[in-house]
C-alpha cells in the first residue's frame, strides 16, 4: 500500500524550514503514513532545500544524486525548489520538484512518478509538538527587498499567521512538553496581524494567555523592522517567559555598503539602539551577522565592519562571505577578486576570537560546577545560542560552541 512507504526527511538551512518540515511529518503521520528517522531505513526521502548560498545549493545537488543512487524516490521542496527548480530539474532529473506545497500537495508528490513538477500552496498548519523546543512559523516572506537574497524570490509574498492560531499552537505545544518555543519566520520584525498586533504584542499576548514552564524564543529580525519595534519590544523581553535574545543581522558596518544592499538604516543608529536596549535589559545577548566581500565593500568599509566586532555591542556574530547568488541585483555588479574575500574573511575570525574568549572568561568566572543556582542563571542569558550546558547527576559538565 501507498502508505506503507516509509518517508524520511532531510532539512537544510533556517529554522523556518524546521518548523515547515515538522508541519509535514506531523500531517503525514497523522494521517497514517510511516515516517522513519534514519534515510538508510527511508524509501522515499522529502528534502527541505535552502538557497542562501551556493555551497548550500551544491551540496543539496550532491547528496541528492547520492540518494537516488540508492534507489530511492526524492522530493525537494522550498526555497532551492521556488527559486532555482531549472538546475534541480537538469541535474536531477529523476527527483520529483514541488514547487510550493501545502500539507496535500506534499500527498502528491509523494504519489508522483519520478521527474514529476508539481505546483502547489504554500500554507502550513503549525506541527504537532513532539519535542522540548517547538519551532512555529510565525510568518513567511518580508517586506524587504535585499540584493543579495535569492530566498525573497522562494518567499516573496509576506504572510503572517493569525495570533490566536500562535496562541492556540503555543498553548498545544506547552501541554504537550515543549519548554521552549522559538517562534521563526524570514524576518519577526514584519510580522502584523490586523488591526494592531505587531511582535511584541503577539509575545505579550502569548505570556498572558498561556500559563506553564516555557519560555520564548524570538526569531531573526531586520535592523529597519527592529528600528520600528525597539520601545515595545523592551517591554516584551522583560518578560519572565521570554529569552532576553535578539538576533538583528546588520551585514556591514559601512552605511553606503548597506544602502548599496538596499537596506534601509544606518549601522550606528541600530548599534546605538542596541546599546539602550542592553542598558535597560543588562542581560540580554544579541546576535549579528556579518558579510564580507560585498560588490561595493571599500577596504574603509570592511574596516568598519571589524569595529562592530571588536565594538562588543555583539555577543555572538556569523561572519560570511559573500556569494553572488543567480537572480538577484548584486549577482550583476563587479565582483571583488575572489583572493581579497578570502583575506578579509580571514581576519575576522580572529578578532571574532577575542569576543568569545570574553564571554568564556565571563563563563568561567560563574564557577558553574556543581552550582545549579548559576547553571540555571546562565540558561535564562545563554541557553541555545552561545553554549549549552548539560548536567548530569554524576557529572555535570558543559558543551560549548565558542
Amino acid at each position: 500500500m501507498f502508505k506503507d512507504t516509509r518517508i524520511a526527511f532531510k532539512v537544510y538551512g533556517c529554522t523556518l524550514n524546521q518548523a515547515d518540515a515538522l508541519s509535514v511529518e506531523s500531517f503525514l503521520k497523522s494521517n497514517g503514513f510511516k515516517v522513519v528517522e534514519q534515510i538508510d531505513d527511508a524509501d522515499t526521502v522529502v528534502v527541505f532545500s535552502c538557497a542562501v548560498r551556493n555551497e548550500t545549493e551544491d551540496s543539496i545537488i550532491s547528496e541528492t544524486k547520492k540518494i537516488l543512487n540508492q534507489g530511492k524516490k526524492v522530493v525537494i521542496t522550498s526555497c532551492l525548489a521556488n527559486s532555482r527548480p531549472g538546475r534541480l530539474i537538469n541535474d536531477l532529473p529523476n527527483a520529483v520538484i514541488l514547487i510550493g506545497g501545502d500539507n496535500a500537495e506534499i500527498v502528491d508528490a509523494l504519489r508522483a512518478k519520478q521527474g514529476s513538477v508539481l505546483y502547489g500552496k504554500t500554507t502550513l498548519k503549525p506541527a504537532q509538538p513532539t519535542s522540548l523546543i517547538y519551532p512555529l512559523k510565525i510568518s513567511q516572506g518580508c517586506t524587504s527587498n535585499c540584493y543579495f537574497c535569492l530566498t525573497k524570490l522562494a518567499r516573496p509574498k509576506l504572510w503572517c499567521r493569525p495570533s490566536s492560531e500562535i496562541v492556540n499552537a503555543v498553548r498545544s505545544a506547552v501541554l504537550s512538553g515543549s519548554v521552549e518555543i522559538d517562534l521563526t519566520s524570514m524576518d519577526s520584525a514584519d510580522y502584523f496581524d490586523p488591526p494592531a498586533t505587531r511582535l511584541p504584542q503577539l509575545i505579550e499576548k502569548i505570556v498572558n494567555e498561556v500559563e506553564g514552564n516555557y519560555k520564548i524564543r524570538v526569531g531573526m529580525m531586520n535592523p529597519q523592522g527592529a528600528l520600528k519595534l525597539f520601545f515595545d519590544l523592551k517591554r516584551a523581553l522583560m518578560f519572565k517567559k521570554v529569552f532576553k535574545f535578539l538576533h538583528i543581522p546588520i551585514q556591514s558596518g559601512d552605511i553606503n555598503v548597506v544602502k548599496d544592499m538596499n537596506r534601509n538604516y544606518d549601522p550606528l543608529v541600530v548599534v546605538q539602539k542596541i546599546i539602550e536596549l542592553k542598558q535597560e535589559i543588562p542581560n540580554l545577548m544579541v546576535a549579528t551577522d556579518i558579510m564580507v566581500g560585498y560588490p561595493t565593500e571599500t577596504q574603509e568599509a570592511f574596516e568598519k565592519s571589524l569595529k562592530l566586532i571588536e565594538s562588543g555591542v555583539f555577543d555572538k556574530i556569523h561572519m560570511f562571505r559573500f556569494t553572488p547568488r543567480p537572480h538577484t541585483k548584486a549577482a550583476l555588479l563587479k565582483q571583488l577578486d575572489e583572493n581579497l574575500k578570502k583575506k578579509r574573511s580571514e581576519i575576522a575570525p580572529k578578532l571574532l576570537l577575542a569576543v568569545h574568549k570574553r564571554i568564556a572568561q565571563f563563563l568561567l568566572s560563574l564557577n558553574l560546577f556543581g552550582q545549579a543556582p548559576k547553571v540555571r542563571f546562565l540558561l535564562d542569558i545563554y541557553c541555545h545560542y552561545v553554549l549549552t550546558i548539560l548536567t548530569r547527576q554524576d557529572q555535570p559538565c558543559i558543551q560549548t560552541n565558542l
